[in-house]
Order: C-alpha cells, then structure tokens, then sequence
C-alpha cells in the first residue's frame, strides 16, 4: 500500500567548477512545514449540520493550534534541526549572530496557527539565539495562497480537463470505500433512500465556479473533512469513543477513512493548474532561493541567507507534490501532509563544483503525534524522485 521513492536527485548547474576535492557540502536548504494539531476549523454545530454526528468541543476556537500541538510542533522540529545540526551548513554557524544573519522564517499570514508555527520554527530550528519569524502585514500572502491575484488566474479550461483526468485516477476501491466507511461513522442512515440527503457523502463530488475560483462540491469534501478531523482529534490525545471506536482501534479506522481526504487532495489541490495558480510564487521563491535569484516575494532574504523556513498549511504541501511532481505516502502516517510534516529542499555542491538539489520529506506517525514524541529522522525519512525536474531553472 505505502512505497518509498528511490532516491534521486534534481540536476542543474549553478557555478564553476573547483580541482580540489572535497565532500559534498549542503550550502542552502529550504523547510516547508505544515503548522502543529490544530481543532477542526468549523464549529462542533456546524460540523454536525454537515456530517449528522454530534462533535466535541475542543479547548481552542475552530482552527486554533493546541497546547500539545505546539509541544508535538516544537518535537518535530527539534528532530529536524539534530538531523542537520552536524552539517556544514549548520556547523558553519557557530554563533547566534551567524545563524540570525543566515536565517530566515516566513510565516503565512492568514492564520493565527501558522503564525504560532512559525514562532515554532524560529525557537527551535536554533536553539538559544534570538531569531524571529515574520509575516506579511497584508490580509493574504501570495507565497502561501495566490487565488485572486494577478498571479493567481486559473484557466478553467485546462483545470476542468485535470478534474476530469484525476476523476478517472482516483485510487479505487479504497477512495469509495473510504467514503462508505465515513458515512457508516457519521450518519448510517442518511443515504438509506437517496443521496439527496446533506449528511449522505456517497454522490459525486464536482467543480463548482465562484467568482473564477474553483470549489469541490459533493462526497468527497465532506468526506474528506470528516476523515481529516476525526484523525485530528485522536491526534490531540481525545478518544473516539463518540464514534464507537476503541482507542485500540483508532489507527485501523483512521487507516480505513483517511484515503478519503487523500482523494479531495487528488480531485482539487494536486492538479498542476489549480497548484500553480495557487502556489506558484511559492515554487519560484524556492527555485530563486536555491538558485542564488532573488526572492521578491519574501522579505528579508538575502545574500547571505543559508536556512529558508517556510510556515504553512497541508495544502502548500499538496501544491508542490503537483509542482515538483513529487508523491510519498508513509507505513505509520495515513495522512500524507499531516500537522508537522516537513518538506526538505538542500542543495549541495560536490567536488567538481557542480551542484544538485535533493528533497526529503519528514513526519510524525499517529502515535508520535499523538503522544508528542519527536520522530526517528533517520529512519524515517523520505527522498523522493520529482518527475518535473525541469522546474529548476538552469544557470
């Protein structure tokens, strides 16, 4: 069910070149990460006006990060800086003032549990120095989400035929029993007549235009949200029970409803027209970055900069799977963009002076997330294969 992804790397030339030889140095890096646990981001009404089943409350308002959010975050990114910690790039560093001066964290504006993981991130990717996260002073940042803007425009043409192809790919039976198992869990009977119902998640899921900005409509979304928030809350350390499910039983259940919002992923944020207009300016920022451009859309990025973070959401995850052409999914995790998970952009350079980029993704299990544990990186961790290396310009 789960596969690894061989170990590739993305080519292109950024230099000279150097007769002296020398180990492979990692000289830049680049950390996209999804923020820490988080509540549902509709309220326990409203989410059982969509679902048929009564939710409960949580100790924050809808889409706030939790206390053991933030000490799961905090574990996760502790993990990610000893795994760099003994490299050139870090070691290079040897004071606050280096490291200050080297690194940069930019938080996605929208959120309150974006910017809290980006305070995160800044406390702990170097512990003891004084580094500050930042974020746009604007309502939206187009890094993170472009919809809307100039960059933004989608060709509805081009991203109905990608619906239309992703519709036929979805991973089948496993999506629709996903969905068949949701609805069990949720309101059992509400597809018992007709699927006319609101709380029935079994009809097709569609695009809908609002104001030039596609929405999924139907059993998927609902599905998929359901699926994402039942696995949330076992994450935050709550029971199930509500649902009749044991904790004994609670990753086999989430194993058995996740796919469902893997598929809202495939049918929506994965399609490479929806994910370029979405995020491009957060793929041309990482390719500027890595390529020694300038990166206009981030402020305080410059010369000098080694460590670029990144502070997001699952959907900028789900944007450069498309962008990159990258896929993972993990043996202990049934969410592939779960709270925490990491993407890794290094760029090293070898000893004949030319350079590469490898991506490796990082991530917490279920039961790491659950109990706040750091992960065992070296074990662990991703390098994937991009299918569109052509994404990195050449110089």
């Amino acid at each position: 069910m789960m596969r690894r992804l061989s170990s590739l790397a993305i080519l292109f030339a950024l230099g000279g070149c150097t007769s002296q030889a020398q180990p492979d140095v990692l000289e830049k890096i680049v950390f996209l990460g999804r923020h820490g646990i988080r509540s549902p981001t509709l309220s326990p009404q409203e989410m059982q006006h969509r679902t048929g089943h009564t939710w409960q409350a949580w100790s924050v308002a809808p889409g706030e990060m939790t206390q053991h959010g933030a000490a799961a975050l905090a574990a996760m990114v502790q993990a990610v800086q000893r795994n760099y910690s003994a490299s050139a790039l870090f070691q290079g560093s040897e004071t606050c003032q280096l490291l200050e001066q080297e690194t940069v964290v930019w938080a996605d504006t929208a959120d309150h549990r974006t910017r809290q993981t980006g305070d995160v991130w800044a406390k702990e990717i170097a512990p003891g120095c004084a580094i500050k996260a930042q974020w746009a002073t604007t309502g939206v940042d187009p890094v993170f989400n472009a919809l809307g803007s100039q960059a933004g425009q989608i060709d509805r043409g081009v991203l109905e035929q990608e619906f239309a192809a992703a519709a036929k790919t979805l991973s089948e039976p496993v999506s629709y029993n996903a969905l068949k198992a949701v609805q069990s869990l949720m309101a059992p009977e509400a597809c018992s007549e007709s699927n006319s119902s609101p709380q029935c998640f079994l009809g097709a899921t569609k695009i809908e235009w609002k104001k030039g900005t596609p929405h999924l409509q139907g059993g998927f979304v609902t599905g998929g949200m359901a699926a994402e928030s039942l696995l949330l809350t076992y994450a935050e350390g709550l029971s199930l029970a509500d649902f009749e499910v044991a904790d004994k039983d609670a990753p086999h259940v989430l194993e058995a409803v996740m796919p469902a919002h893997e598929a809202e992923n495939h049918l929506l944020r994965r399609l490479p027209e929806y994910a370029r207009a979405r995020n491009g300016v957060m793929a041309e920022s990482i390719r500027a970055f890595l390529s020694d451009r300038p990166v206009r859309s981030i402020p305080g990025i410059s010369p000098s900069t080694k460590v670029l973070v990144l502070a997001g959401h699952d959907t900028n995850l789900a944007a450069m799977m498309a962008l990159f052409g990258l896929d993972w999914s993990f043996p202990d995790q049934p969410d592939s963009t779960a709270p925490n998970t990491v993407l890794a952009f290094e760029r090293w350079r070898h000893a004949d002076g030319s350079r590469d980029v490898r991506i490796r993704v990082f991530h917490q299990s279920l039961a790491e997330l659950r109990q706040g544990r750091a992960p065992d990186i070296e074990t662990s961790a991703l390098t994937l294969s991009p299918s569109r290396p052509f994404l990195f310009s050449r110089q």
